[in-house]
């Protein structure tokens, strides 16, 4: 078991010692940097606990055959999340290197897109589905001519790519943080008796979530169900409030090594090209055009915040070295960041991806501060303010309606306005 999950020893051997010893927490909490195989994990944990056989890797009962292919009626996965790089890798994958494991790389990939439209996640919210559906049956259709042994390698592949264009029309339409009322209908299918020995709901991105939504995770991680195993993944952990914190049993991903690094790229991609220094070196291949000055422009704009609280409280040497990376001010890197996305999507609806992603890659400029050996309390301070703040932009775009451009303008506003 977890043998998919590569370079992640310490938390794959909490994780293994927990569920031998019987003492596997009803809350969990993986975090770690971005593409540090939390998501994995937590599929092959719900793998690990269907699973009446011992869980061997190979292990062909239907219960992890439908695991595998992320069709278990007991998982429920939900959360906002940029797919897209994954499933045109995964197309990419059938037609270089075909086989058994890049069928079901796509196929995967696929469905942690479909899974999040699942009826149970829109329980008296139906409505919101029909656009959806119609793309969701679709993808659904052509994921299973995808799948070993059901059609020859050469299909397959063509199948796959044909499947990339409504893939992205309905990635368009998740949710930029998970709504209110999809915790509520977890809840209900969480205390539902599971068809087989056990139930797990995994949250990605747990840190992206509005008020209404952390009260209601809140009682539910408070009054967990029986049988029922929650997973939230977050690479922020800073973002999350204190008693969501207090609930779950942190299980720590770190960045991986070069050398785990590598592997990933030889046994996962089929990619040995020196040149992939990492995994997320290697996705940027498959990055819309634009996503590259898009994500200069974040590090910038983040690196400009710093230099404004660097030059009122210095002394934290962490912080004066991404304040240093900082060509230019706040404004002419959020210049560039909207130049590069259609102001983040309000002009052209295909970079509706741009704003949630300009903040995350943004936030992992303060979330690394945090990891360096020298960072001191202003480090801290920056990145607990950055947090707030962003979760407060993403609500004033998504549910407000609000021009992105005037929100990032005002998070830089009280970002600098609020520094030591």
């Amino acid at each position: 078991m977890f043998e998919n999950v590569i370079g992640q020893d310490d938390a794959v051997g909490m994780l293994k010692a927990d569920l031998g010893a019987s003492g596997l927490p009803p809350s969990m909490l993986f975090e770690g940097p971005r593409l540090s195989a939390k998501a994995s994990a937590a599929l092959e944990l719900g793998r690990v606990l269907s699973c009446a056989n011992g869980a061997a890797w190979n292990c062909s009962c239907p219960d992890c055959a439908r695991h595998r292919s992320l069709s278990h009626p007991d998982m429920l996965l939900f959360g906002p999340k940029n797919l897209w790089q994954e499933a045109a890798t995964g197309a990419e994958l059938l037609s270089r290197s075909p086989g058994t494991a890049s069928r079901y790389f796509f196929v995967r990939a696929v469905r942690k897109l479909t899974r999040r439209f699942d009826a149970a996640l829109y329980a008296d919210e139906e409505g919101r589905l029909s656009k959806a559906l119609p793309l969701v049956r679709s993808l659904l259709e052509g994921s299973d001519a995808c799948l070993p042994g059901s059609s020859t390698d050469d299909e397959a592949a063509k199948e796959a790519h044909k499947l990339l264009s409504t893939y992205g029309k309905l990635h368009e339409l998740l949710p930029d943080s998970t709504p209110v009322f999809q915790i509520r209908a977890m809840e209900a299918w969480a205390r539902q008796t599971p068809m087989g020995r056990a139930k797990i709901v995994i949250l990605e991105h747990a840190d992206r979530m509005l008020d209404a939504s952390r009260n209601a995770l809140l009682k539910i991680l408070e009054e967990a169900p029986p049988r029922t195993t929650f997973v939230l993944t977050s690479s922020r952990r800073q973002a999350l409030i204190p008693t969501i914190l207090s609930r779950v049993r942190p299980y720590r991903f770190r960045a991986r090594s070069q050398g785990a690094a590598t592997a990933v790229l030889e046994r996962v991609f089929r990619w040995s090209d020196p040149g992939a220094r990492s995994v997320e070196n290697f996705l940027d291949r498959y990055r819309p055009e634009s996503a590259g000055h898009l994500s200069a422009a974040a590090v910038e704009f983040a690196s400009a915040l710093l230099g404004e609280w660097s030059s009122r409280f210095g002394g934290d040497p962490a912080m004066d070295r991404a304040a240093s990376d900082a060509e230019g001010g706040v404004r002419t890197a959020l210049a560039k960041a909207a130049a590069a996305s259609s102001n983040f999507g309000a002009g052209d609806d295909a970079q509706a991806w741009s704003f949630p992603a300009f903040l995350d890659e943004a936030g992992s400029v303060f979330a690394r501060l945090l990891r360096e050996a020298d960072s001191a309390e202003p480090s801290m301070r920056a990145a607990e303010r950055w947090a707030e703040l962003s979760r407060d932009a993403i609500q004033r775009h998504t549910f407000f309606n609000l021009n992105p451009v005037a929100v990032a303008e005002r998070l830089a506003a009280a970002m600098i306005a609020d520094r030591p």
